[in-house]
């Protein structure tokens, strides 16, 4: 299978999931807008335009020419796939919590959800980058970038920041948003096509 059939796979799959089992939180929107929520949608884009600057110089394209109809498909596609599948592991792992947390079953601390949620979340995006991103895309890693350091930091505080989003307010609107932005970085630095 190409490249490119992977990624539409990965993303008819990611859309599947979204629509079967979240429609209701996409469809609706949490209008609730107090101090801790303003603040944290303004910390995630700082957050994701640190990520920005730390991940345009810690990449090369290879040589690579742009192809910018590939940088808006996937920048969107995959903002909406991915946010679908972030949340369903971390709805997954919510509910995993509730239940050995639950009177039955007294495993964890009933204040726990957010943490095995968040874990879940971390788990997966870090096995969908490390065995399937990684592998399909084009080799763009500086390994001797002085800001490479600030990689993994900076991904575990976006993470957190949409995580957060999703936990206390379900909202799945704004970290598409972020995601697409973060992806809109990727695509412009890395530079490969969905089309050959």
């Amino acid at each position: 299978m190409s490249v490119p059939m992977m990624i539409y796979a990965y993303w008819t799959l990611a859309f599947l999931v979204g629509l079967l089992f979240f429609r209701k939180d996409i469809l609706t929107f949490n209008r609730e807008f107090d101090t801790r929520r303003v603040v944290l949608i303004v910390a995630s884009f700082v957050v994701v335009a640190i990520n920005a600057w730390v991940y345009s110089h810690s990449t090369t394209d290879g040589g690579r020419p742009l192809d910018p109809l590939t940088v808006v498909i996937f920048s969107v596609c995959n903002g909406i796939a991915e946010t679908f599948m972030f949340y369903a592991v971390f709805r997954l792992g919510d509910l995993l919590a509730s239940k050995l947390s639950s009177d039955n079953w007294q495993l964890t601390p009933k204040q726990s959800n957010f943490i095995i949620a968040m874990l879940f979340f971390v788990a997966y995006s870090g096995l969908i980058h490390g065995l399937f991103w990684i592998n399909i895309l084009p080799e763009h890693v500086v390994q001797t970038s002085p800001y490479k350091p600030f990689f993994m930091p900076i991904q575990m505080l976006i993470a957190g920041s949409w995580a957060l989003s999703f936990f206390w307010y379900r909202d799945i609107r704004t970290v598409i948003l972020l995601h697409a932005l973060v992806d809109l970085t990727m695509a412009i630095n890395v530079k490969f096509s969905l089309f050959h």
